[in-house]
């Protein structure tokens, strides 16, 4: 575990505690009301008793928060590490066509597309969830503007890999104060590709139950 991370067990396990303290406090102070002052109800003890569990809700969901549901900015650099890696796609030749990607549609409520393609000594697989398809005349689409590319380079792909090329964004957390209290340090944020292709006809749909 990075050491940054350290930061985010301690407060949990602070958490943890003070959720310990809560639960013995108010079985102390319901047993004293109860056997000591002979009282059943007592406006006092529900006062602090609220209060203590408005604290605690209120301590958990911060570290929810930054444990689970914050959502990073993928163009903050004083947050993320952002790397690129480029890769040239190679055609691939089937009896019928020639093709530089080939997509396959998953099953499900919410089904997914699953791209397979080839870059020089290697194939890969990704699903929609974290690639998208350009075969546009621009070379970024909706989902992929999403993410702080360098125009400088795709536009170089463009003209020197005749629009044949894998592009893939990849955010790393940074070690900082908030990435460490969220356990998230040296975790990948996101990696996303962008596979760009002249046009349509260099995609081919697979059944999935070919």
């Amino acid at each position: 575990m990075n050491s940054w991370n350290l930061l985010g067990l301690v407060a949990w396990l602070l958490v943890l505690a003070y959720l310990g303290f809560v639960v013995w406090n108010i079985r102390q102070r319901h047993l004293k009301m109860l056997v000591v002052l002979r009282q059943q109800h007592s406006v006092k003890t529900v006062l602090i008793d609220c209060l203590e569990v408005l604290l605690l809700a209120v301590v958990f969901y911060g570290m929810a928060w930054v444990t689970w549901l914050r959502q990073p900015d993928y163009s903050d650099r004083s947050a993320l590490k952002v790397t690129y890696n480029y890769a040239n796609l190679v055609l691939q030749t089937d009896s019928d066509r020639s093709y530089y990607v080939s997509v396959t549609s998953g099953n499900g409520k919410h089904p997914v597309h699953y791209y397979t393609y080839w870059t020089h000594g290697a194939k890969y697989q990704i699903s929609s969830r974290n690639a998208d398809v350009s075969d546009a005349t621009d070379a970024l689409t909706v989902r992929a503007s999403a993410y702080p590319w360098s125009t400088k380079q795709l536009a170089k792909l463009e003209k020197t890999q005749e629009k044949a090329y894998v592009a893939t964004y990849i955010g790393t957390y940074k070690p900082t104060f908030l990435n460490g209290l969220g356990l998230r340090v040296g975790r990948t944020a996101q990696r996303f590709s962008l596979i760009r292709i002249p046009n349509d006809t260099f995609q081919k749909v697979v059944s999935a139950h070919d």
